[in-house]
């Protein structure tokens, strides 16, 4: 479970999980700044660090346990749609894994989720 606390900055938010704290923002007409992600940038984040995990679990059961593995998500909201687009960025010598390394984020828990219809509802 997440929670979002709004804090006494315009559009700044405290999100914790557990342990773990981070602070969202994001500008609009002039208020709120950039102390931490935008919202949107959050869901990107999500997705591109779940594949990069996914990524180095494929590497792991390959054998190879120090790879640098980057992954480049992009949102994009349209009218009817909302687009993932995404880069996964090998060095050279990865590249003959890339076939078992997209498969394996094509997995991806998160990405498994956010294929699936979604509902919103209060608890």
């Amino acid at each position: 479970m997440v929670e979002a606390v709004a804090l006494p900055a315009p559009w700044q938010v405290r999100v914790e999980a557990g342990d773990n704290v981070a602070v969202a923002d994001t500008l609009k007409a002039g208020t709120g700044g950039s102390a931490g992600m935008r919202p949107h940038e959050l869901l990107e984040a999500s997705l591109a660090t779940c594949m990069t995990i996914s990524a180095r679990m494929a590497l792991a059961d390959l054998g190879i346990t120090d790879a640098e593995v980057r992954v480049r998500v992009h949102l994009e909201r349209e009218e009817t749609a909302t687009r993932f687009r995404y880069e996964l960025l090998l060095t050279p010598e990865l590249e003959v894994h890339r076939p078992a390394i997209e498969e394996h984020i094509a997995r991806s828990p998160v990405r498994s989720t956010l294929s699936k219809p979604l509902t919103f509802e209060p608890a």
